[in-house]
């Protein structure tokens, strides 16, 4: 490792560190909500590898990674917990006119809030961003780092500008950015039922399969459209027989689990991932459409 690039390395684990202390510091605010004994520990994020190129989105990812926390002095004191006819349908408008693709709404249970973090709501907006698919077909590559780098710092912007326009709004807003946050993104994701997880870990949608970045507001608005079913969960049946992922894991990171009930789940072991992105690649959502693999699917039981 030259000079260079140690230098990088320990600016990129202080402005770790610093996001990491600002996130704890949510714990110590009023009416928040901590995790429960069951809630998994928070990994910190794969360094990402620094060039000249991607280096002004990873410092913007950064900057807005802190935001999320500095801007909750911008709640209003005493924040509207109910929107009115209309007003959810001008979230979404809203939220499009960012560029945001897709998003839902879900209750948060404490077990997905990550151990030693706290979120100040359990209403939950969820964002999805979709991921370029000629640039995850080319992984590993530059091309694919460089795509998820930029769908990271849009999306983390967006929701950012998304948590503001609720609070010009009368409402408290506490974003979670796409490349850290509070809570299990694609855990929650599903619960709000747009998608289920594969074996990889990642939501599989029936827009984008596993390609998108997935972000979170949580708001103090207490009626927003929760959506309990699920139409997805037929993905499970599927990915039990296809492991795919599985198979092709260059650093066999993805491993099952079996459980003294017998319900096998499979485990990503961050030491051993590679970051390649060759799950993404090689999944089969992500080679053909959702609805022909649940037509395919559908004959095989039949």
């Amino acid at each position: 490792m030259n000079i260079i690039d140690g230098i990088k390395n320990k600016y990129a684990e202080y402005r770790l560190n610093k996001i990491n202390k600002l996130e704890n510091s949510v714990k110590e605010k009023d009416g928040c909500l901590m995790a429960s004994a069951s809630s998994p520990e928070k990994l910190m994020p794969d360094k990402l590898k620094i060039t000249l190129k991607t280096l002004p989105k990873q410092l913007s990812i950064a900057k807005n990674m802190e935001f999320t926390v500095k801007s909750l002095k911008n709640n209003p004191k005493n924040p509207k917990i109910e929107v009115e006819n209309g007003f959810t349908r001008k979230i979404e408008n809203y939220a499009h006119s960012l560029g945001i693709d897709k998003l839902g709404y879900a209750n948060v249970p404490r077990e997905l809030i990550f151990k030693d973090k706290a979120i100040l709501y359990d209403n939950a907006i969820i964002l999805i961003m979709e991921m370029d698919k000629e640039a995850i077909d080319a992984a590993p590559s530059d091309i694919t780092q460089e795509m998820g780098v930029v769908t990271y710092d849009e999306l983390g912007k967006k929701t950012n500008e998304l948590a503001e326009f609720l609070r010009e709004n009368g409402f408290a807003a506490h974003a979670s950015h796409p490349a850290g946050g509070f809570v299990m993104y694609p855990h929650l994701a599903q619960n709000a039922g747009l998608g289920y997880r594969g074996r990889h870990g990642m939501l599989l949608t029936p827009e984008f399969g596993p390609r998108q970045r997935i972000s979170v507001i949580f708001t103090s608005i207490q009626n927003l459209p929760v959506n309990n079913l699920n139409e997805h969960s037929w993905v499970s049946d599927f990915c039990s027989k296809c492991g795919g992922c599985v198979r092709k894991c260059p650093g066999n990171a993805i491993i099952e689990e079996t459980f003294e009930n017998g319900d096998m789940r499979t485990k990503i072991i961050k030491d051993s991932c590679h970051g390649c992105t060759i799950c993404m690649r090689e999944c089969s959502f992500n080679k053909r459409e959702y609805h022909q693999i649940k037509n395919r699917l559908k004959n095989i039981i039949n």
